[in-house]
């Protein structure tokens, strides 16, 4: 549902500026709000996509829905995890889209985006609609489609994956179906929180999981040589500001420790030795004694992220084994101990590694 014509779809030309996702969420309000206007830019029961859009959850109870839509309380839940963070982010951006598009697009074409009808609840909804229906091929939004039936598929992480192949989207299967089989498709390599966010669920085996720990909150530059530590540092980021850099920690270390070993070397150096005067030279292995200090800076870090959580990750278990949470507090909950699961893995993989190295040293 969707090709290049917006302007054909919505019925003015100025949308085609607009990126494809807010098109979509244009297009869905438009064509789900029969009732409310009879002009013909409003279409409803007379869409041609009538049947699909029903068919589509409204966020009110049916499902949890992105936890953009959340309330304050419901977003406690998230304190301390990444989730948190990135439904305040999402929300903030859907807010100034509405915003800019009021005063913009809805006040110039009043005839074709009805105040009654592009309401901010409106938009909210179709905003939540396309993050967990849409499919695109980059993050930006662009060349972004809803596919009525493949939009049905839920996730499971090393399930099939859609591929696009010209102007459409194909699946393909890798095994025989049975009638009646569930068939379940892979939404990519995403975290806990992303998924929350951008769909509204949690997978608790999620082999992409991640945590993100940031210098100068959870990595610290320590000693006489702090200023220089971090002038090293932004060589090894490629001159990037420093301060506030975020770095992600996945399950395989493989996947972060190129990155972020240069960086806990840096700020594991003792300040009775001199610093390198290149950054280059402390991307290679280092002694066992900094290689060891090294770990340790990150164990520290570690502990730091862990300490944002409310409760403890033995004491959040306890409350979700207890039940009687509503759904989306029960999500919260499953975010921040499958977070909390994989910061215990890492620490458990940097404490054996530290222990290895000083033995070598």
């Amino acid at each position: 549902m969707w090709g290049g014509a917006k302007a054909e779809a919505l019925g003015a030309a100025e949308v085609e500026e607009l990126s494809d996702r807010v098109a979509l969420i244009l297009l869905l309000i438009q064509e789900t709000s029969y009732g409310f206007h009879r002009e013909r830019y409003v279409h409803g029961k007379d869409s041609k996509w009538f049947v699909y859009m029903r068919s589509l959850p409204q966020f009110d109870g049916d499902v949890s829905g992105p936890s953009f839509l959340w309330t304050e309380d419901e977003l406690e839940w998230l304190q301390g995890s990444d989730g948190y963070g990135a439904a305040a982010a999402m929300y903030n951006t859907i807010v100034d889209e509405y915003v800019a598009l009021n005063e913009s697009l809805f006040q110039e074409h009043s005839e074709k985006f009805p105040s009654n009808v592009f309401t901010f609840d409106r938009f909210l909804w179709g905003a939540a609609t396309v993050a967990s229906r849409a499919y695109g091929d980059d993050a930006e939004g662009t060349h972004l489609c809803i596919a009525p039936l493949v939009d049905f598929l839920n996730h499971r992480a090393g399930a099939l994956q859609l591929t696009r192949f010209g102007n459409g989207i194909v699946a393909y299967a890798h095994k025989h179906y049975d009638v009646g089989e569930q068939v379940w498709v892979s939404y990519g390599g995403k975290s806990n929180a992303e998924l929350l966010s951008q769909y509204g669920f949690v997978d608790p085996d999620n082999g992409q999981e991640a945590v993100y720990i940031r210098l100068g909150v959870h990595l610290q530059a320590t000693g006489e040589n702090a200023a220089q530590k971090m002038a090293l540092i932004q060589d090894l980021l490629e001159g990037a500001e420093p301060e506030g850099a975020i770095f992600k920690l996945a399950l395989r270390p493989r996947e972060w420790e190129p990155r972020l070993l240069p960086i806990l070397r840096t700020l594991a150096w003792s300040d009775e030795e001199p610093l390198p005067k290149d950054a280059k030279e402390l991307v290679p292995r280092q002694s066992p004694e900094v290689e060891s200090q090294a770990y340790a800076v990150l164990e520290a870090a570690l502990m730091r992220r862990a300490s944002e959580y409310p409760a403890t990750l033995a004491a959040d278990r306890e409350q979700l084994k207890a039940g009687g949470l509503s759904e989306r507090n029960a999500l919260g909950l499953k975010l921040r101990i499958s977070e909390q699961e994989l910061i215990e893995l890492i620490q458990t993989y940097a404490v054996g590694e530290r222990s290895r190295e000083s033995e070598s040293a």
